[in-house]
């Protein structure tokens, strides 16, 4: 018998016998990781070994408002070094003198458009050329515009898709070099239930949010596959926040989160080093029900229970708005 046929006889045998041993490994990870996501869920924060981010240089796009600037200053109370990139310059201004109110001065802002890539990669250089390299990324910026498919402008579609995700590509870009160079950083994906669950009158900002997940879960399988564990990404996904963002919207079964209380669950999410953080838990509940349930029933459930497109339709409508 040739060699070549011996080897193609027991090549399917150590194919078997490989796949075998992968899935004992695997089950018995999947068992430890169970218990200890188990754990870390159930467990307070004091006895939990939270990351130290003091004197790490936190970067925050759309930070010059809502959200953005309540993580500016609750990283900064965390003893972090704070950037602040938003477009609009008085906003930044606004969240700087907030820290000073606190006695926090190490915070530095720039007027940046992230949609515009050489934009980005500009302010990315004097960024690191003036503060230093940025340790954990915080893409926050967004805006939403809130109106049926049919009355969006084509200029709005492209302008939500070039801030909200585009956007992203280019800050990553700029800064995740570095953090590969030392197999070491954090970035932050705010994505949204809304990139979970498609909601009325979103169907530019929910399929940019869809995509955001997509970015997230993507990047991530890059890094992990080519040995970079050192670098950290978590994916946030809350539900409508009470910042004027959604301004006469009103959920029928959860009400709106309150700005403060987002800011904190993220950070509290970046020290933990944690992966996935749905805001309220409650909603990590509803939103496998769309693949399980019949698409009928999950309309009846949005519609009739929920109230989705009938407190998206009380939105008042001032245009364009931008979130932080």
């Amino acid at each position: 018998m040739m060699a070549s046929e011996i080897l193609h006889m027991e090549n399917p045998f150590k194919a078997v016998m490989q796949l075998i041993i992968d899935l004992i490994i695997f089950w018995l990870k999947a068992i430890f990781y169970t218990l200890e996501s188990l754990y870390y869920t159930l467990a307070p924060n004091r006895l939990r070994k939270l990351k130290d981010i003091s004197s790490q240089i936190v970067l925050i796009t759309g930070g010059g408002g809502g959200v953005g600037r309540l993580l500016a200053l609750r990283f900064a109370k965390a003893n972090a070094i704070i950037v602040v990139w938003d477009i609009n310059r008085e906003a930044i201004q606004t969240t700087i003198d907030l820290l000073a109110k606190y006695g926090i001065h190490n915070c530095t802002g720039y007027t940046v458009d992230i949609s515009n890539r050489e934009e980005v990669y500009r302010k990315a250089e004097q960024t690191i050329s003036e503060v230093g390299h940025v340790d954990i990324l915080v893409n926050n910026a967004a805006i939403v515009c809130c109106r049926p498919f049919w009355d969006l402008p084509d200029r709005v579609i492209q302008n939500t898709y070039n801030v909200n995700i585009i956007g992203q590509y280019w800050t990553v870009k700029a800064f995740l070099p570095y953090m590969m160079h030392r197999n070491n950083g954090h970035i932050v994906t705010i994505s949204s239930v809304t990139g979970m669950l498609g909601t009325y009158g979103c169907v530019d900002y929910s399929a940019t949010k869809y995509a955001c997940i997509g970015f997230h879960e993507s990047l991530f399988t890059d890094l992990k596959t080519h040995g970079y564990h050192g670098i950290q990404m978590t994916l946030v996904c809350p539900y409508y926040i009470n910042t004027g963002m959604f301004n006469g919207v009103r959920p029928r079964l959860v009400p709106m989160l309150e700005p403060q209380y987002v800011a904190d669950k993220i950070v509290d999410a970046v020290r933990k080093n944690e992966v996935w953080c749905v805001l309220p838990n409650s909603i990590r509940l509803l939103t496998p029900l769309k693949c399980l349930l019949p698409a009928k029933v999950c309309w009846e459930l949005m519609s009739r229970v929920i109230r989705g497109p009938d407190s998206m339709m009380m939105f008042e409508r001032r245009g364009c708005l931008a979130t932080g």
